[in-house]
């Protein structure tokens, strides 16, 4: 992984030395809330579960890690006056997550194909997971406001959406430079040339970025981009940037689910409670919203049926019984000035319908869409 790194670098990676530092949380020792990594300059933090196969932690850690160390390059090298003069008692953030993150994340994702640790069926398996991720937010929500704002309501109950939607922001902006270079540039090497441009010790005016990605790309497309998509209220057209490089979106109904938050994976379990637990930016779903439930509660029964994890496909399969409007009781644990207290909400099911979109390579695609999917997922010109 680090090797496939340093090739996808190249000259932007000036590290000398890098730490990896696991904390693997499980058992009898500290309590850990959420799991994740923290960069620096010089090392990574992660922290997952013990109780984790070991077969997923090597590729958690793959993808986690990767997306630590391409921090280096972005923000910690690359970055706003915001960041490089950054208050912690009175912090002002940035525009720009969409970069910070959501280009990481994709650099994450993207050096995995084009140095091949991962194949091109299961690159495009993880831009659709994001696709459909992201649809768990507000798509029309300017991206920039959000960042500048992700301090406050509304604004960081979107925050998560910087893996989702940032990472597809990157692609969309990684297919559209390809196009108009005819391959020769992509979205590494207009991060290249703003770093080169900056560096650690100068930041860019969080407001002139978008000025400084039309200098160092030389095309002004990428303001409208960047107007329409990022600073602007425009969703996002996947299909028409995926048409481009041979990749179709099929969409399907799924079967309506009930659930406590729109996306059943963010779904974790508490040992020391014997309750489901959730991610902290998890959105609601809109049942979970209409009993009034919060996203720090933890969950330990339905019905009456407690949460067994020996037994979680019978409590999973329970829920999927429930009817839309079906009366239904659920048993919390809340936090109360640092206290559990055990309470249960009552309320009428809402089952929450889901699209599905598959993404798939086209059978027969035109020679330019071959040529511009080939440059994508090799980064070769």
């Amino acid at each position: 992984m680090v090797v496939a790194q340093k090739k996808f670098l190249g000259d932007m990676n000036t590290n000398k030395k890098y730490a990896i530092m696991l904390y693997l949380s499980g058992g009898d020792g500290p309590k850990v809330k959420g799991f994740g990594a923290l960069e620096h300059h010089e090392s990574t933090s992660v922290v997952l579960p013990e109780g984790m196969p070991k077969d997923a932690i090597d590729n958690t850690i793959t993808d986690v890690v990767s997306h630590e160390f391409f921090h280096t390059v972005n923000p910690l090298k690359t970055h706003s006056e915001e960041i490089h003069y950054f208050d912690y008692a009175d912090p002002k953030m940035s525009q720009h997550l969409w970069m910070y993150e959501g280009g990481t994340e994709y650099f994450a994702n993207l050096f995995q194909i084009q140095e091949g640790l991962i194949n091109k069926d299961q690159f495009l398996e993880r831009m659709g997971e994001k696709i459909a991720n992201s649809k768990s937010y507000d798509d029309t929500m300017p991206f920039t406001v959000m960042s500048k704002n992700v301090l406050v309501e509304p604004y960081k109950d979107q925050y998560r959406n910087v893996y989702e939607k940032g990472a597809l922001l990157a692609m969309c902006l990684d297919i559209e430079l390809r196009k108009l270079s005819n391959g020769e540039m992509g979205y590494r090497d207009m991060i290249r040339k703003l770093s080169q441009r900056f560096g650690e010790n100068k930041p860019f005016k969080d407001d002139k970025l978008i000025d400084e990605l039309v200098t160092v790309t030389g095309y002004p497309q990428v303001k409208d981009f960047y107007n329409k998509y990022i600073a602007g209220n425009q969703p996002t057209p996947y299909a028409q940037y995926l048409s481009m490089v041979g990749v179709d979106i099929k969409k399907q109904e799924s079967q309506p689910l009930f659930w406590f938050i729109k996306n059943p994976n963010e779904t974790d379990f508490d040992q020391k409670t014997n309750a489901f637990t959730f991610d902290d930016h998890s959105a609601l779903s809109p049942f979970a919203k209409s009993i009034g439930f919060k996203i720090t509660d933890q969950v330990l029964a339905l019905d009456g049926r407690t949460v067994d994890i020996k037994k979680v496909q019978d409590f999973i399969g329970y829920t999927r019984t429930i009817k839309d409007g079906q009366d239904v009781t659920v048993t919390i644990l809340r936090d109360n000035a640092g206290k559990k207290e055990k309470m249960t909400l009552k309320g009428k099911a809402i089952l929450d319908k889901m699209t599905m979109e598959t993404l798939s390579f086209k059978a027969n695609p035109t020679p330019e869409e071959l040529k511009l999917q080939t440059q994508w997922l090799t980064g070769k010109k």
